[in-house]
């Protein structure tokens, strides 16, 4: 399924605002593996979204993943006293969930050409 054929059609501010969150899905978050298997759910249906072009539902999805990432999402913290709490088993994405959401920023971005994802994702440093 090419995905950035549909992106063509969702307007650049949906777009970069879904970039921005799945970048940042890919840089910092950090969930349990319970918590990526809720999420991978959100990201076939995003992928789906983009697949067919449908803005409204990216922009939906986005806001999903905007409130995912705010208390859901942790920074690795430890106990102080150099050890990890038993509790907090907060990974970064795996790796399958991962190539889903690199391919979605590339069809995402704005130089992606019709029939497949860019061949690198625009980012800002």
């Amino acid at each position: 399924m090419s995905t950035s054929e549909g992106a063509a059609v969702i307007d650049r501010e949906t777009a970069d605002a879904a970039r921005l969150a799945l970048e940042l899905m890919l840089d910092e978050w950090r969930l349990t593996p319970e918590g990526w298997g809720e999420l991978a759910e959100l990201l076939a249906e995003l992928t789906a979204a983009v697949a067919a072009g449908d803005a409204s539902g990216v922009k939906a999805l986005t806001g999903e993943l905007d409130e995912w990432s705010g208390g859901r999402v942790g920074r690795i913290t430890g106990t102080g006293d150099g050890t990890e709490p038993a509790e907090d088993r907060r990974v970064p994405l795996p790796e399958p969930d991962r190539e889903r959401v690199v391919a979605l920023v590339h069809a995402l971005a704005p130089d992606a050409p019709p029939g497949g994802p860019a061949s690198a994702p625009a980012r800002r440093t």
